[in-house]
């Protein structure tokens, strides 16, 4: 049995393919982050931290909202991402990017620098989020947002009609995770930590979508299946049958018209610094 990839910077893995799968993914949840960030008061002019911001999606989307008066800073542990958004950056020719490859919670972010911060789906990929949400709070001016976004029952997920074979996922998705040390469920946590870290939570809202055969959104889940459940098989978690057969299901699922995907619910919470 093979043990789980132990590369520090992220459980999904940093090659080709999850690149292309986080490309993906930003594509069809850009929406809600517009709204994120509209909701914490993102605009022109305003320097804003990108916490955990792989290989920068959101990052030229943020620089975009803030324009050339503001300037949007990058921070993820993984070298290769940050490489990739430097080399983004220096190809596309935007000034006001940069791009830091470090610990949130150790690295020297100045204090009292930032207008705003973003995070979505880091909290529950980091051993201590409380440890992180102090840090960015530390780093934000007065008045200064923090939006995060992130699952906050991450097994109720569901998919109809239901399944045994999909039963079997989950479970073993989650095992995966906290064995990393992440929590799935941080997002419940969430407002009651901002709270602790001296931020104000002023906006609250779940997140739950629904995806159909066909659409964009159905493929958001099967991308993800299909580049993290071998890594399940691989360290003993999943059987290589498990897996063949929730393959087969899914493509029974993709003929039936009445078939869908709900997401794992989410919260999305904005903190302001006191």
């Amino acid at each position: 049995m093979r043990a789980l990839p132990q590369e520090r910077e992220y459980v999904l893995g940093t090659g080709d393919d999850e690149l292309t799968r986080l490309g993906f993914q930003h594509a069809v949840w850009s929406g809600y982050a517009a709204e994120a960030w509209e909701a914490a008061g993102f605009g022109p002019g305003q320097r804003i931290l990108d916490v955990g911001c792989g290989p920068g999606y959101a990052s030229f989307d943020l620089a975009r909202l803030v324009g050339p008066a503001g300037h949007v800073h990058g921070i993820d542990l993984s070298a290769r991402f940050i490489r990739h958004l430097r080399g983004e950056i220096a190809a596309r020719g935007i000034p006001n990017v940069t791009a830091e490859e470090g610990d949130l919670t150790t690295a020297p972010l100045p204090a009292d620098s930032f207008h705003g911060a973003y995070a979505r789906w880091v909290l529950c990929f980091v051993p201590d989020p409380e440890a992180a949400v102090r840090a960015v709070a530390r780093a934000l001016r007065p008045g200064g947002a923090f939006a995060v976004q992130d699952y906050s029952q991450y097994d109720a997920v569901q998919i109809a009609p239901e399944d045994p074979a999909f039963a079997r996922i989950f479970p073993a998705v989650v095992r995966a995770w906290c064995e990393r040390g992440g929590d799935p469920n941080v997002g419940a946590a969430l407002p009651a930590m901002m709270e602790r870290c001296g931020l104000a939570v002023t906006h609250i809202r779940p997140i739950r979508r629904i995806g159909r055969p066909g659409t964009a959104f159905w493929q958001w889940p099967r991308r993800f299946f299909d580049n993290f459940l071998p890594t399940l098989v691989d360290a003993g978690l999943l059987s290589a049958d498990g897996l063949a057969e929730f393959d087969a299901r899914w493509k029974e699922w993709e003929r039936l018209p009445g078939a869908f995907f709900a997401s794992p619910p989410m919260v999305e919470v904005v903190g302001v610094k006191r």
